[in-house]
């Protein structure tokens, strides 16, 4: 068997990787043709958009590149006759398959794993690259609850924890009772530290010879316990998240009665939706022929292409109408992936 699974797992993997760096300087070439002008004139930085484009690509690349290195391979060995080769030496069809399977397993959790890391963030880098000249990204005018809080921040720069011109309302029953305002705030360990500022309490009495309110000034203070940095920018729907980010803001934010749905549809797809390829690779291997006689192989071939295509472009869709809010994200994201998981496992099992 040690024999047979560098035998399969070569041709697989040759494939796989031709297939998936071909795709992506494709992909580069195309976007570099179309947004050269859009680039800074500096040579540092437009090696850092391309190597940031080719790592946000991987999400469209990986997929496909898993399903298309199968059937290559697949038809490869018919052409060869060496799949029924294997079939008359007594291996069976479970076991034909269940390599490349196990390699594009892999495969996704390895791309599963990048996500909770900073390669999640490739595609923010690479439009502040283009729209702004630089590497790093600053969130501006960000207005939110916390609790009985309202919290609101000037600029938030993302890669240092660093606010800027920090205001934070208190609310109890309805009532303001209470305005922090402070230049500067950073996130240390699980709190934010507000500094310069001044805390002005308001009363709530209607007391005529009561204290409107009063003021006093702080050099710093700690406050917005668990409150994370990348919660803050939650609050815009165009910035990447990681899965481990994705995961603490939904937590945040489903204890505010805030809607999550943006952030489950992003945590499903860096989580979930990777894994429809090697169960669709494993369900689409059952059809294809043993021997390549009675087929033509080249149209063989083109079919599959276009079915696998038209079955990514259908979870494409149903992901965009999950991220419009026409469907439900389990429903348009993970629904599908079970289905497909569901089928793959019942032909494994019926081929036993």
């Amino acid at each position: 068997m040690g024999i047979f699974f560098r035998f399969i797992s070569s041709i697989y993997l040759k494939n796989f990787f031709i297939i998936c760096f071909a795709l992506t300087f494709f992909f580069v070439g195309i976007d570099l043709l179309l947004n050269y002008k859009d680039l800074p004139q500096s040579a540092n930085l437009d090696l850092l958009y391309i190597m940031f484009l080719s790592f946000s690509a991987i999400s469209y690349i990986l997929p496909i590149s898993l399903v298309f290195a199968l059937i290559l391979t697949l038809i490869s060995l018919i052409r060869t006759n060496e799949l029924v080769s294997f079939y008359s030496l007594g291996i069976s069809k479970n076991l034909v398959i269940l390599y490349p399977f196990l390699w594009a397993l892999f495969f996704c959790f390895v791309y599963v794993g990048l996500n909770t890391t900073s390669f999640a963030y490739a595609n923010d880098y690479k439009k502040n690259i283009s729209k702004n000249g630089v590497l790093e990204k600053t969130s501006s005018d960000i207005f939110l609850k916390y609790n009985d809080k309202f919290v609101y921040v000037f600029r938030l720069d993302p890669s240092t924890n660093i606010a800027q011109d920090v205001k934070m309302f208190n609310i109890k029953d309805l009532n303001l009772t209470q305005i922090i305002s402070a230049k500067n705030a950073y996130f240390e360990d699980d709190h934010w530290v507000f500094k310069d500022g001044k805390i002005i309490n308001i009363s709530n009495s209607y007391d005529i010879n009561s204290k409107g309110f009063e003021q006093s000034c702080f050099d710093d203070i700690k406050t917005l316990y668990n409150f994370k940095p990348k919660a803050l920018e939650s609050v815009n729907n165009e910035n990447s998240y990681s899965i481990i980010d994705a995961f603490e803001s939904l937590k945040v934010f489903s204890k505010q009665n805030i809607n999550t749905t943006f952030l489950k549809i992003e945590l499903y797809k860096l989580a979930f939706a990777p894994f429809f390829a090697p169960f669709l690779m494993l369900g689409m291997y059952y059809f294809f022929p043993v021997i390549s006689k009675f087929f033509n192989l080249a149209f063989v071939s083109f079919v599959f292409f276009i079915c696998i295509l038209i079955v990514w472009g259908f979870l494409f869709l149903l992901t965009r109408l999950s991220e419009n809010g026409v469907l439900n994200p389990e429903l348009g994201i993970i629904f599908p992936v079970i289905a497909i998981m569901f089928f793959s496992i019942y032909m494994f099992i019926k081929n036993k």
